[in-house]
């Protein structure tokens, strides 16, 4: 009978979050890493008082664990674009979103030196994480903990950007040949990278990582 190796894997990605937090944290963010989603879910309704406005940026991580529908069956106002929004509406609601005293997301990539690597075309995503809100949280699966800054953005051009581009149906170069080709399509969800070594001054940043895959 073959061997269960769920929980090598289950460990190596416990001390995966466990290095990357505290890297994190001697950079000031508030870094924590959770067993399960369900942990982190539970975590954020605890520190987000109910009633709260909260805009989100685009995740798939934040659709996997079911964040947003817990908070608005909580009453929260949940501020985030949706796919079929006429672009004027999408727009707006992307803007309203970062003026939301918190902003939920993802990052495309953390780093075991602390940083938050993050690529973007159309960068509400990217503000909401830096300034806007008060409180920002990002949550983020372990397979998105890299060793450096240079394999944070082999991630992004050869994981993230490809599997994002197919999510979002766009018939970019990258979705065929599965990495970047740098190309320079009008389509091109890669236009504007963002590497938070530190806490941004006047936003808390609050990074919960999960010792499991989440998001793409």
């Amino acid at each position: 009978m073959p061997e269960d190796f769920d929980h090598v894997r289950k460990g190596y990605m416990e001390s995966r979050c466990e290095a990357a937090v505290k890297a994190l944290d001697k950079n000031w963010f508030d870094a924590r890493w959770f067993d399960n989603p369900e942990l982190v879910v539970a975590e954020v309704l605890k520190e987000i008082p109910k009633g709260s406005r909260i805009g989100a940026g685009g995740s798939v991580t934040l659709q996997e664990i079911g964040l947003l529908e817990e908070l608005e069956a909580r009453g929260d106002e949940v501020v985030y674009h949706q796919p079929g929004q006429e672009p004027e509406e999408s727009m707006r609601v992307r803007k309203e979103a970062v003026t939301c005293s918190y902003f939920l997301s993802s990052a495309n990539a953390v780093t075991l030196e602390g940083e938050l690597v993050n690529r973007d075309g159309i960068c509400n995503r990217l503000t909401g994480m830096m300034f806007g809100p008060e409180t920002a949280f990002i949550i983020a699966g372990a397979n998105k903990i890299v060793q450096d800054l240079p394999e944070a953005i082999s991630r992004i051009r050869n994981v993230a950007a490809p599997a994002n581009a197919r999510r979002l149906g766009i018939d970019s170069p990258c979705v065929s040949r599965g990495k970047c080709v740098d190309c320079r399509e009008h389509s091109n969800i890669c236009r504007v990278t963002s590497i938070m070594h530190k806490q941004p001054m006047w936003t808390q940043v609050k990074v919960f990582l999960v010792a499991d895959q989440l998001g793409l």
